[in-house]
């Protein structure tokens, strides 16, 4: 979430403003308190993955998205 220009938050609101539901957007952050999932959740990020985020976890939570008919 701590990029340089634009936090991560702010860029998932941007993303979420220009692509609505079409897009699935992940946070995968080193932030993983109860509010920054919250946080995450309230700028339009679909799912909050705490690093490091094994591909297992990540497929799991795609092919989860897939199934229940969501754009990806």
């Amino acid at each position: 979430m701590g990029l340089p220009d634009v936090d991560g938050y702010e860029l998932a609101r941007t993303l979420r403003a220009q692509h609505g539901a079409n897009t699935t957007l992940i946070a995968a952050t080193g932030y993983g308190q109860p509010k920054d999932r919250l946080r995450a959740v309230d700028a339009g990020f679909d799912c909050h993955m705490v690093k490091p985020v094994s591909v297992h976890d990540l497929v799991r939570v795609l092919d989860q998205r897939v199934v229940a008919g969501e754009p990806s």
